[in-house]
Formats: C-alpha cells, structure tokens, sequence
C-alpha cells in the first residue's frame, strides 16, 4: 500500500523566499566591510551585491513557478512546472551574469561570484533547516 504525497506548504515556502531578502542585504554589509578591507568599497559591496541580488530574483522565479500549483489533480502540471522553474533559473542566472559582467564596470568578477554563491548557499540552509 502506498502513502499518499505530502502536501506542499506552499505559502510557508514563498514566505521563506521573500524573506531572504535579509541574506542580500547582509551580503551587502558583508561586502562592505570586505570592501574597507580590500581599500576599494564601493566596488566590492556592488559586486557582492549584485552578485547576491541575481541568485536572489533567479531563486525567486523558480519558486514562484514551480509552487504555484498544488493538488493530487495538477500533479502533471506540478512536474512540467518543476522542470520549467528551473529552467527559467539557470536562463536568468545566465543572462543575469553576462549582463553584469558586459555592462557594469568597474567591477570584481571574483566577489560577484562569491556574493552569488553565498546566497545559493543561504537558500539551501533556509530552506533545509525550515520544518515542514
């Protein structure tokens, strides 16, 4: 006999995602203060910024995608979704970097990774450590 599936905790799930918003800007003071260090402030704390910010909306459109349904009926339409919402994230992570690094200068390409990486790795933690 099978269990049936756990429901999904949808609104817990978009509520954890809009309040990571903190993480980038923690990662902005983090950049600042790497950037007082480094003697270049400015540049350090845009680049973790943006490098944050861009894990941050590309998250964000995963999770708005791949949530938005819910219900044994729709389980079809929740894995095309799934698939979608990832796709769509690493399509805006992609372009997202190609836009930085062509478009805005002066910048430390080493710290917007690091910014990007970090918030990735800040996901991952919420959303592993979050009880549902």
């Amino acid at each position: 006999m099978t269990k049936p599936a756990r429901q999904t905790h949808q609104a817990k799930i978009f509520a954890l995602q809009i309040r990571q918003f903190w993480g980038v800007l923690f990662l902005m003071v983090a950049g600042l203060l790497l950037g007082l260090v480094m003697g270049q402030p400015q540049i350090t704390t845009k680049s973790m910024m943006l490098g944050a910010l861009l894990s941050y909306v590309a998250q964000m459109a995963f999770t708005f995608i791949a949530y938005r349904l819910t219900g044994a009926k729709a389980r079809q339409a929740i894995v095309l979704h799934l698939y979608l919402g990832q796709v769509v994230k690493w399509v805006l992570t992609i372009v997202g970097f190609a836009m930085i690094f062509m478009w805005i200068k002066p910048i430390i390409a080493p710290v917007v990774l690091l910014g990007y990486i970090l918030m990735q790795f800040g996901h991952n933690v919420v959303m592993w450590r979050s009880k549902f």
